[in-house]
Protein backbone atom coordinates (compact mmCIF):
# COMPACT_ATOMS: atom_id res chain seq x y z
CA UNK A 1 0.00 0.00 0.00
CA UNK A 2 2.78 2.41 0.89
CA UNK A 3 4.96 1.47 -1.52
CA UNK A 4 2.26 1.45 -4.27
CA UNK A 5 1.76 5.60 -2.77
CA UNK A 6 4.86 6.24 -3.13
CA UNK A 7 5.12 4.99 -6.96
CA UNK A 8 1.62 7.17 -7.77
CA UNK A 9 3.08 10.25 -6.30
CA UNK A 10 6.40 9.62 -8.94
CA UNK A 11 4.05 8.88 -11.75
CA UNK A 12 1.60 12.09 -11.02
CA UNK A 13 5.01 14.35 -10.10
CA UNK A 14 7.04 13.34 -13.28
CA UNK A 15 3.86 13.70 -15.53
CA UNK A 16 3.61 17.49 -14.51
CA UNK A 17 6.87 18.21 -15.10
CA UNK A 18 6.66 16.66 -18.81
CA UNK A 19 3.11 18.94 -18.87
CA UNK A 20 5.26 22.16 -17.61
CA UNK A 21 8.29 21.20 -20.10
CA UNK A 22 5.70 21.14 -23.07
CA UNK A 23 4.19 23.52 -22.33
CA UNK A 24 8.10 25.74 -22.62
CA UNK A 25 8.82 24.58 -25.62
CA UNK A 26 7.98 27.34 -27.41
CA UNK A 27 10.50 29.19 -25.12
CA UNK A 28 13.22 26.66 -25.14
CA UNK A 29 13.36 27.41 -29.37
CA UNK A 30 15.10 30.51 -28.42
CA UNK A 31 17.73 29.17 -26.89
CA UNK A 32 19.05 27.98 -30.56
CA UNK A 33 18.49 31.38 -32.37
CA UNK A 34 22.06 32.65 -30.95
CA UNK A 35 23.38 29.99 -33.16
CA UNK A 36 22.31 32.11 -36.26
CA UNK A 37 24.55 35.18 -36.90
CA UNK A 38 22.38 38.48 -36.29
CA UNK A 39 21.91 40.57 -39.19
CA UNK A 40 24.57 43.93 -39.04
CA UNK A 41 22.40 46.64 -39.85
CA UNK A 42 23.60 50.12 -41.33
CA UNK A 43 21.96 53.45 -40.92
CA UNK A 44 23.29 56.80 -43.39
CA UNK A 45 21.48 58.92 -40.76
CA UNK A 46 23.31 59.94 -37.76
CA UNK A 47 20.55 60.26 -35.07
CA UNK A 48 21.12 62.90 -32.36
CA UNK A 49 20.93 60.50 -28.95
CA UNK A 50 20.71 61.37 -24.81
CA UNK A 51 22.87 59.07 -22.92
CA UNK A 52 21.38 59.11 -19.49
CA UNK A 53 23.09 57.89 -16.36
CA UNK A 54 21.59 57.47 -12.98
CA UNK A 55 24.36 58.51 -10.66
CA UNK A 56 23.59 58.90 -7.23
CA UNK A 57 26.97 58.68 -5.29
CA UNK A 58 28.69 56.76 -8.41
CA UNK A 59 31.57 58.96 -8.15
CA UNK A 60 34.00 55.35 -7.51
CA UNK A 61 33.22 53.94 -11.11
CA UNK A 62 31.63 56.60 -13.68
CA UNK A 63 34.91 57.63 -14.61
CA UNK A 64 35.55 54.25 -16.55
CA UNK A 65 32.24 55.20 -18.35
CA UNK A 66 32.00 58.75 -18.90
CA UNK A 67 36.03 58.04 -20.77
CA UNK A 68 34.35 55.56 -22.81
CA UNK A 69 31.79 58.36 -23.94
CA UNK A 70 34.96 60.40 -24.87
CA UNK A 71 35.91 57.93 -26.94
CA UNK A 72 32.80 56.78 -29.22
CA UNK A 73 33.61 56.10 -32.63
CA UNK A 74 30.17 57.98 -32.95
CA UNK A 75 30.11 61.68 -33.89
CA UNK A 76 30.19 63.71 -30.68
CA UNK A 77 28.11 66.54 -31.90
CA UNK A 78 25.14 63.98 -32.32
CA UNK A 79 25.03 62.29 -28.60
CA UNK A 80 24.98 64.81 -25.26
CA UNK A 81 25.49 63.06 -21.79
CA UNK A 82 23.12 63.45 -19.01
CA UNK A 83 24.27 62.69 -15.73
CA UNK A 84 21.84 62.43 -12.52
CA UNK A 85 22.92 62.58 -8.87
CA UNK A 86 20.51 63.18 -6.30
CA UNK A 87 22.72 65.56 -3.74
CA UNK A 88 24.45 68.68 -4.78
CA UNK A 89 27.33 68.19 -3.06
CA UNK A 90 28.03 64.52 -4.47
CA UNK A 91 31.55 63.97 -5.73
CA UNK A 92 30.25 62.67 -9.33
CA UNK A 93 29.28 66.39 -10.20
CA UNK A 94 32.70 67.53 -10.46
CA UNK A 95 33.54 64.08 -12.19
CA UNK A 96 30.85 64.82 -15.32
CA UNK A 97 31.53 68.31 -15.34
CA UNK A 98 35.65 67.38 -16.53
CA UNK A 99 33.98 65.54 -19.69
CA UNK A 100 31.05 68.42 -19.97
CA UNK A 101 28.22 66.13 -19.10
CA UNK A 102 24.88 67.69 -18.33
CA UNK A 103 23.94 67.25 -14.64
CA UNK A 104 20.90 66.92 -13.15
CA UNK A 105 20.04 66.95 -9.59
CA UNK A 106 17.61 65.13 -8.77
CA UNK A 107 16.81 65.76 -4.88
CA UNK A 108 13.41 64.09 -4.53
CA UNK A 109 14.38 60.69 -5.93
CA UNK A 110 14.31 57.53 -3.76
CA UNK A 111 14.67 54.95 -6.67
CA UNK A 112 16.46 54.97 -10.18
CA UNK A 113 12.86 55.43 -11.70
CA UNK A 114 12.55 58.68 -9.67
CA UNK A 115 16.17 59.39 -11.50
CA UNK A 116 15.26 58.90 -14.93
CA UNK A 117 11.66 60.34 -14.39
CA UNK A 118 13.26 64.14 -12.89
CA UNK A 119 16.06 63.89 -16.32
CA UNK A 120 13.70 62.71 -18.96
CA UNK A 121 11.27 65.68 -18.04
CA UNK A 122 13.94 68.61 -17.59
CA UNK A 123 15.05 67.52 -21.61
CA UNK A 124 11.48 67.28 -22.83
CA UNK A 125 10.33 69.94 -20.99
CA UNK A 126 13.83 72.14 -22.22
CA UNK A 127 13.67 71.34 -25.90
CA UNK A 128 11.56 67.83 -26.30
CA UNK A 129 13.01 67.70 -30.37
CA UNK A 130 16.74 68.03 -29.35
CA UNK A 131 17.47 64.31 -29.01
CA UNK A 132 15.87 61.65 -31.43
CA UNK A 133 16.62 58.38 -28.70
CA UNK A 134 17.59 58.14 -25.35
CA UNK A 135 20.17 55.31 -23.76
CA UNK A 136 19.99 54.14 -20.24
CA UNK A 137 23.45 53.02 -19.23
CA UNK A 138 24.17 52.48 -15.63
CA UNK A 139 27.09 54.12 -14.00
CA UNK A 140 28.90 51.14 -13.48
CA UNK A 141 28.70 50.20 -16.96
CA UNK A 142 31.69 50.07 -19.70
CA UNK A 143 30.93 50.60 -23.41
CA UNK A 144 32.68 49.54 -26.59
CA UNK A 145 33.76 51.79 -28.44
CA UNK A 146 31.37 51.30 -31.39
CA UNK A 147 28.29 51.18 -28.95
CA UNK A 148 26.71 54.47 -29.74
CA UNK A 149 27.27 54.01 -33.43
CA UNK A 150 25.65 50.18 -33.23
CA UNK A 151 22.80 51.53 -31.33
CA UNK A 152 22.15 54.04 -34.09
CA UNK A 153 22.41 51.38 -36.73
CA UNK A 154 19.91 49.26 -34.55
CA UNK A 155 17.56 52.25 -35.59
CA UNK A 156 16.93 51.18 -38.91
CA UNK A 157 15.14 48.03 -37.67
CA UNK A 158 12.43 50.75 -37.35
CA UNK A 159 11.47 48.98 -33.80
CA UNK A 160 10.79 51.65 -31.02
CA UNK A 161 13.21 50.00 -28.10
CA UNK A 162 16.86 49.04 -28.42
CA UNK A 163 18.79 46.46 -26.55
CA UNK A 164 22.24 46.31 -25.76
CA UNK A 165 24.32 43.30 -25.64
CA UNK A 166 25.58 42.50 -22.23
CA UNK A 167 29.22 41.12 -21.67
CA UNK A 168 30.71 40.58 -17.69
CA UNK A 169 33.78 43.25 -17.54
CA UNK A 170 34.97 41.28 -14.68
CA UNK A 171 36.23 38.72 -17.44
CA UNK A 172 38.85 41.24 -18.17
CA UNK A 173 40.29 42.52 -15.35
CA UNK A 174 43.44 41.40 -14.25
CA UNK A 175 42.70 41.05 -9.72
CA UNK A 176 41.17 37.98 -9.13
CA UNK A 177 39.04 39.35 -6.82
CA UNK A 178 37.03 40.48 -9.52
CA UNK A 179 36.64 36.66 -11.26
CA UNK A 180 35.17 35.03 -8.15
CA UNK A 181 32.77 32.35 -8.62
CA UNK A 182 29.68 34.28 -8.01
CA UNK A 183 30.56 36.77 -10.13
CA UNK A 184 30.86 34.55 -13.03
CA UNK A 185 27.92 31.99 -12.40
CA UNK A 186 25.29 35.58 -11.86
CA UNK A 187 26.97 36.90 -14.97
CA UNK A 188 25.39 34.28 -17.39
CA UNK A 189 22.31 35.91 -16.92
CA UNK A 190 22.79 38.06 -19.77
CA UNK A 191 23.19 35.34 -21.99
CA UNK A 192 20.37 33.63 -20.90
CA UNK A 193 18.73 37.26 -21.43
CA UNK A 194 19.57 38.48 -24.19
CA UNK A 195 21.18 35.52 -26.82
CA UNK A 196 18.79 33.03 -25.16
CA UNK A 197 16.08 35.07 -24.63
CA UNK A 198 15.47 38.21 -26.82
CA UNK A 199 17.47 37.24 -29.71
CA UNK A 200 14.68 34.98 -31.15
CA UNK A 201 12.10 37.28 -29.85
CA UNK A 202 13.07 40.23 -32.04
CA UNK A 203 13.57 37.64 -34.71
CA UNK A 204 9.49 36.71 -34.18
CA UNK A 205 8.45 40.57 -33.46
CA UNK A 206 7.66 39.57 -29.67
CA UNK A 207 8.30 41.88 -26.71
CA UNK A 208 11.50 41.27 -25.59
CA UNK A 209 12.58 41.43 -21.81
CA UNK A 210 13.85 44.94 -21.20
CA UNK A 211 16.55 45.56 -18.58
CA UNK A 212 17.35 48.93 -17.80
CA UNK A 213 20.90 49.79 -18.55
CA UNK A 214 21.81 49.25 -22.40
CA UNK A 215 18.54 50.65 -22.74
CA UNK A 216 17.54 52.85 -25.96
CA UNK A 217 14.24 54.46 -26.42
CA UNK A 218 12.97 56.35 -29.48
CA UNK A 219 11.90 59.77 -28.69
CA UNK A 220 8.21 59.18 -29.56
CA UNK A 221 8.23 56.68 -26.78
CA UNK A 222 9.60 58.96 -24.63
CA UNK A 223 7.05 61.64 -25.63
CA UNK A 224 4.03 59.21 -25.23
CA UNK A 225 5.47 58.13 -21.60
CA UNK A 226 5.88 61.95 -20.96
CA UNK A 227 8.99 61.13 -19.06
CA UNK A 228 9.67 57.41 -16.84
CA UNK A 229 6.47 56.33 -15.33
CA UNK A 230 7.60 52.85 -13.85
CA UNK A 231 8.91 53.02 -10.42
CA UNK A 232 5.94 51.03 -8.20
CA UNK A 233 8.50 47.96 -8.25
CA UNK A 234 12.51 47.64 -7.27
CA UNK A 235 12.36 46.80 -10.97
CA UNK A 236 11.35 49.44 -13.11
CA UNK A 237 12.44 47.69 -16.74
CA UNK A 238 10.45 44.51 -15.54
CA UNK A 239 7.50 46.99 -15.56
CA UNK A 240 8.29 48.89 -18.78
CA UNK A 241 8.55 45.16 -20.44
CA UNK A 242 4.49 44.45 -19.59
CA UNK A 243 3.71 48.08 -20.39
CA UNK A 244 5.46 47.11 -24.04
CA UNK A 245 3.51 44.69 -24.51
CA UNK A 246 0.11 46.08 -23.39
CA UNK A 247 0.75 49.33 -25.12
CA UNK A 248 2.36 47.39 -27.73
CA UNK A 249 5.62 49.06 -28.49
CA UNK A 250 7.92 46.75 -30.61
CA UNK A 251 11.05 45.75 -28.93
CA UNK A 252 14.40 44.68 -30.39
CA UNK A 253 17.82 43.15 -29.10
CA UNK A 254 21.48 44.01 -31.23
CA UNK A 255 23.89 41.93 -30.41
CA UNK A 256 26.67 44.43 -32.35
CA UNK A 257 25.87 47.13 -29.89
CA UNK A 258 28.27 46.04 -26.57
CA UNK A 259 28.67 46.91 -22.95
CA UNK A 260 30.29 45.66 -19.95
CA UNK A 261 28.25 44.67 -16.91
CA UNK A 262 30.04 44.58 -13.73
CA UNK A 263 29.21 41.99 -11.54
CA UNK A 264 29.27 41.66 -7.58
CA UNK A 265 32.43 39.78 -6.39
CA UNK A 266 31.26 38.18 -3.25
CA UNK A 267 28.26 35.86 -3.08
CA UNK A 268 26.52 38.39 -0.24
CA UNK A 269 26.15 40.87 -2.41
CA UNK A 270 25.10 38.98 -5.38
CA UNK A 271 22.21 37.73 -3.11
CA UNK A 272 21.15 41.25 -2.58
CA UNK A 273 21.05 42.29 -6.66
CA UNK A 274 19.00 38.83 -6.85
CA UNK A 275 16.22 39.06 -4.13
CA UNK A 276 15.81 42.70 -5.54
CA UNK A 277 15.45 41.91 -9.02
CA UNK A 278 12.85 38.68 -8.19
CA UNK A 279 11.14 40.93 -5.80
CA UNK A 280 10.48 43.26 -8.41
CA UNK A 281 9.49 40.42 -11.06
CA UNK A 282 7.42 38.94 -8.29
CA UNK A 283 5.64 42.62 -7.74
CA UNK A 284 5.36 43.64 -11.37
CA UNK A 285 3.69 40.68 -12.21
CA UNK A 286 1.06 41.22 -9.97
CA UNK A 287 0.92 44.99 -10.86
CA UNK A 288 0.32 44.39 -14.70
CA UNK A 289 -1.11 40.78 -14.90
CA UNK A 290 -4.77 42.42 -15.41
CA UNK A 291 -3.67 44.57 -18.04
CA UNK A 292 -1.60 42.12 -19.61
CA UNK A 293 -4.71 39.74 -19.73
CA UNK A 294 -6.84 42.35 -21.03
CA UNK A 295 -4.82 43.48 -23.91
CA UNK A 296 -4.37 39.86 -25.34
CA UNK A 297 -7.15 39.56 -27.37
CA UNK A 298 -5.11 38.74 -30.85
CA UNK A 299 -3.31 35.65 -31.91
CA UNK A 300 -0.01 38.04 -31.53
CA UNK A 301 -1.15 39.35 -28.34
CA UNK A 302 -1.22 35.87 -26.86
CA UNK A 303 2.00 34.82 -27.66
CA UNK A 304 3.56 37.92 -26.68
CA UNK A 305 1.51 37.39 -23.12
CA UNK A 306 3.09 33.88 -23.43
CA UNK A 307 6.91 35.38 -23.34
CA UNK A 308 6.42 38.13 -21.02
CA UNK A 309 5.29 35.45 -18.55
CA UNK A 310 7.38 32.79 -19.52
CA UNK A 311 9.53 32.73 -16.04
CA UNK A 312 5.96 31.54 -14.25
CA UNK A 313 6.08 27.96 -16.00
CA UNK A 314 10.08 27.94 -14.73
CA UNK A 315 8.74 28.72 -11.13
CA UNK A 316 5.92 26.24 -11.15
CA UNK A 317 8.37 23.44 -12.64
CA UNK A 318 11.46 23.99 -9.73
CA UNK A 319 8.26 24.64 -7.22
CA UNK A 320 6.94 21.20 -7.90
CA UNK A 321 10.44 19.32 -7.69
CA UNK A 322 11.03 21.00 -4.18
CA UNK A 323 7.15 20.28 -3.04
CA UNK A 324 8.09 16.94 -4.32
CA UNK A 325 11.40 16.22 -2.87
CA UNK A 326 9.85 18.02 0.53
CA UNK A 327 7.16 15.56 0.73
CA UNK A 328 9.13 12.64 0.30
CA UNK A 329 12.03 13.81 2.23
CA UNK A 330 9.44 13.60 5.21
CA UNK A 331 8.00 10.15 4.21
CA UNK A 332 11.25 8.93 4.34
CA UNK A 333 11.78 10.08 8.20
CA UNK A 334 8.50 9.24 9.27
CA UNK A 335 8.58 5.52 7.31
CA UNK A 336 11.98 5.62 9.03
CA UNK A 337 10.99 5.85 12.28
CA UNK A 338 7.97 3.47 12.20
CA UNK A 339 10.94 1.12 10.73
CA UNK A 340 9.61 0.48 7.25
CA UNK A 341 12.10 -0.48 4.68
CA UNK A 342 10.59 2.07 2.06
CA UNK A 343 12.18 4.63 3.93
CA UNK A 344 15.26 4.54 1.51
CA UNK A 345 13.09 4.64 -1.66
CA UNK A 346 11.39 7.78 -0.48
CA UNK A 347 15.05 9.07 0.13
CA UNK A 348 15.78 8.36 -3.33
CA UNK A 349 12.23 9.81 -5.25
CA UNK A 350 13.54 12.99 -2.31
CA UNK A 351 16.70 13.37 -4.63
CA UNK A 352 15.15 12.68 -7.80
CA UNK A 353 13.45 15.52 -7.20
CA UNK A 354 16.11 17.84 -6.74
CA UNK A 355 18.25 16.18 -9.13
CA UNK A 356 15.92 17.01 -11.89
CA UNK A 357 16.57 20.94 -10.68
CA UNK A 358 20.17 20.23 -11.09
CA UNK A 359 20.38 18.66 -14.68
CA UNK A 360 17.96 21.21 -15.72
CA UNK A 361 20.15 23.89 -14.87
CA UNK A 362 23.17 21.98 -16.21
CA UNK A 363 21.52 21.76 -19.50
CA UNK A 364 20.94 25.64 -19.44
CA UNK A 365 24.46 26.69 -18.07
CA UNK A 366 26.31 24.63 -21.17
CA UNK A 367 24.03 26.30 -23.29
CA UNK A 368 25.10 29.65 -22.20
CA UNK A 369 28.74 28.48 -22.00
CA UNK A 370 28.91 27.21 -25.24
CA UNK A 371 26.97 29.88 -26.91
CA UNK A 372 29.15 32.87 -24.76
CA UNK A 373 32.55 31.01 -25.59
CA UNK A 374 34.09 33.99 -27.18
CA UNK A 375 33.01 36.11 -24.82
CA UNK A 376 34.81 34.42 -21.68
CA UNK A 377 38.94 34.97 -21.72
CA UNK A 378 38.42 32.24 -19.11
CA UNK A 379 40.62 28.86 -18.56
CA UNK A 380 38.95 25.29 -19.71
CA UNK A 381 39.41 24.10 -16.47
CA UNK A 382 37.37 27.53 -14.91
CA UNK A 383 34.78 26.66 -17.98
CA UNK A 384 34.45 23.24 -16.10
CA UNK A 385 33.86 24.54 -12.70
CA UNK A 386 31.52 26.62 -14.11
CA UNK A 387 29.54 23.79 -15.52
CA UNK A 388 28.74 22.08 -12.41
CA UNK A 389 28.80 25.20 -9.96
CA UNK A 390 26.34 27.25 -11.70
CA UNK A 391 23.34 25.08 -11.29
CA UNK A 392 23.77 25.46 -7.70
CA UNK A 393 24.44 28.76 -7.71
CA UNK A 394 21.01 29.07 -9.65
CA UNK A 395 19.20 26.88 -7.17
CA UNK A 396 20.14 29.40 -4.91
CA UNK A 397 17.20 31.22 -6.54
CA UNK A 398 14.58 28.77 -4.88
CA UNK A 399 14.45 30.76 -1.22
CA UNK A 400 14.46 33.84 -3.19
CA UNK A 401 11.49 33.20 -5.33
CA UNK A 402 9.81 31.76 -2.44
CA UNK A 403 10.00 34.91 -0.33
CA UNK A 404 9.35 37.35 -2.72
CA UNK A 405 6.14 34.94 -3.27
CA UNK A 406 5.06 34.77 -0.59
CA UNK A 407 6.37 37.16 2.04
CA UNK A 408 6.11 41.06 1.98
CA UNK A 409 9.03 42.92 0.82
CA UNK A 410 11.22 45.92 1.25
CA UNK A 411 10.64 48.43 -1.94
CA UNK A 412 12.96 50.84 -0.61
CA UNK A 413 16.22 51.96 -2.38
CA UNK A 414 19.15 49.59 -1.29
CA UNK A 415 22.96 50.37 -1.85
CA UNK A 416 24.54 47.80 -4.02
CA UNK A 417 28.43 48.28 -3.21
CA UNK A 418 30.61 48.70 -6.51
CA UNK A 419 34.33 46.89 -6.97
CA UNK A 420 36.86 49.17 -7.55
CA UNK A 421 39.37 47.38 -9.87
CA UNK A 422 40.43 48.24 -13.76
CA UNK A 423 39.81 46.40 -16.68
CA UNK A 424 42.63 44.68 -18.03
CA UNK A 425 44.06 47.02 -21.46
CA UNK A 426 45.26 44.10 -23.08
CA UNK A 427 42.18 41.87 -23.01
CA UNK A 428 41.25 40.77 -26.22
CA UNK A 429 37.36 39.60 -27.42
CA UNK A 430 36.73 38.12 -30.18
CA UNK A 431 34.80 40.78 -32.41
CA UNK A 432 30.65 39.97 -33.02
CA UNK A 433 31.50 41.80 -36.89
CA UNK A 434 32.73 41.14 -39.71
CA UNK A 435 35.21 43.76 -39.37
CA UNK A 436 38.22 43.99 -37.56
CA UNK A 437 38.69 47.03 -35.26
CA UNK A 438 38.73 48.55 -31.33
CA UNK A 439 36.29 46.39 -29.69
CA UNK A 440 36.35 47.83 -26.11
CA UNK A 441 36.55 51.01 -24.40
CA UNK A 442 38.95 50.13 -21.74
CA UNK A 443 40.45 52.79 -19.29
CA UNK A 444 43.51 54.17 -18.95
CA UNK A 445 45.46 53.60 -16.10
Amino acid sequence: MVKTALDISLYVFLAICSLLIIFYIPRLKGWFASFKKQKRLINDKKNNIAVIIPARNESKVIGDLLDCLTRQTYPKEHFGVHVIVKESNDPTIEIAKQTKASVHIASNQTCKGDALDFCLKEILNTNPEQYDAYVIVDADCMLDSKFLEEMNNAMTSGKQVIQAKKIVKNYHIKDKKANSISASCNGLIWTIIDDMGNRYKSDKNITGMTIGTGLMLRSDVVKMLGGWPYRQTLTEDIEFMFDCMVKKISTFYYSYAIMYMEEATSLKVTNKRRRRWLTGVVDSKRIYAKQVKNSATTKEDKRNKYYVLALWPVFYYVGACVFFSIMQFGFSIALFILGESLWIKALLYSIIGVGIIYISFLILTLFCLIIERKNMPISLFRRIILLFVHPVFYMGYIPIIARALFFSNNKGWEVIERIDFKMDNEAQVEPLSDDEGELACLPQD
